[in-house]
């Protein structure tokens, strides 16, 4: 039953979904995470068994931020998990263009772009068919904002930079970004899959109001219009504080979206409600409190605040779901 469609729908008032990403679910199976975010079947394994682990009402293909950013040319290292080492080389040569960065995921995939290194694009399009194949639960893939995959082929403090000095060459980086995206969003949404877009670099911790009008917001609302278009769910996750521009990601109309402060007033369905401190470290006492804090919400897909963190005691998690699904259907 796709109880995540009924809770969208008001038709239902909860669903769960702690987030569990990759790097967890291999972390319980003692796999290398290198295999993993380099593998469709890997990855489609790990999250199949989380998924059949915890029993929960979703499941998000993501194995780590950086997949464009890696096929548009940005430099990643595991050590032993992801991290961006280099932007995009020729960044600066290409930011005055037009066009901006020229990569495309039909290039990857075809072999015809010689900047990038590795194409782990058609690894998370292998990984949705296998689940897809093995379950019936609503698949979710993520994909970086258009502002945020701007940070990373950028380089973040040169782009940030960027923002302030240069109004245009800034905003170009961004539909480069914006372009990339919309021609990967097409591979998925042949896949019928959902779509939940990360972009934690538009949070106002990071940037000001004024600036996700800017650059950020346009942006996200062609990627939630063309998801919806489909007739898909189309989510956003934000870490980070977001009250200052919570009317503006109101008015994006997404299906979802996934904010650390759930007591924010919105239209929008909200996802979240347990800290990833408290999935982590927390008492079963404390986990139901924070779920019991969410009961003024009328409808809600619990989930934490952000991805479960990698050696999250598989216990938390298994008591989260269990606490929830008392307290939701009593």
């Amino acid at each position: 039953m796709n109880w995540i469609e009924e809770v969208i729908q008001r038709k239902r008032r909860f669903a769960v979904f702690p987030m569990v990403c990759a790097d967890h679910c291999a972390y319980l199976l003692n796999i290398n995470f290198a295999k993993v975010a380099t593998s469709g079947e890997k990855l489609a394994e790990v999250l199949e068994y989380g998924y059949r682990l915890y029993k929960y009402d979703m499941v998000l293909v993501f194995s780590d931020p950086y997949i464009e950013a890696e096929a548009m040319g940005c430099k990643i290292e595991f050590a032993p998990y992801p991290r961006l080492v280099s932007c995009t080389k020729d960044f600066q040569s290409r930011i005055r263009k037009k066009s901006g960065l020229e990569t495309t995921p039909a290039k990857v995939l075809r072999g015809s772009d010689k900047r990038p290194k590795h194409n782990r694009i058609k690894e998370i399009l292998k990984a949705v068919r296998i689940l897809k194949r093995n379950i019936e639960a609503p698949i979710f893939v993520s994909i970086k904002g258009p502002f945020s995959l701007a940070c990373f082929i950028g380089g973040m403090e040169r782009f940030l930079k960027l923002l302030l000095e240069d109004n245009m060459q800034a905003q170009n980086v961004v539909e480069s970004a914006l372009d990339f995206q919309l021609q990967y969003l097409d591979m998925l949404l042949d896949l019928d899959v959902n779509i939940m877009i990360g972009d934690p670099m538009v949070s106002t911790s990071v940037i000001s109001p004024a600036l996700f009008k800017e650059f950020a917001f346009e942006p996200l609302k062609v990627l939630i219009t063309k998801i919806r278009k489909s007739h898909l769910i189309a989510g956003i996750h934000i870490c980070g504080e977001v009250r200052q521009i919570i009317n503006e990601l109101d008015n994006l109309h997404a299906d979802i979206l996934s904010i650390e402060d759930i007591t924010l007033k919105t239209k929008t369905l909200k996802m979240g409600g347990v800290s990833t401190n408290t999935i982590l470290n927390g008492s079963v006492k404390d986990i139901r409190n924070e779920i019991e804090n969410t009961l003024s919400q009328d409808h809600l897909i619990l989930s934490t605040s952000c991805d479960v963190p990698v050696k999250t005691p598989s216990n938390n998690i298994k008591r989260m779901i269990k606490i929830a699904r008392e307290i939701f259907d009593n």
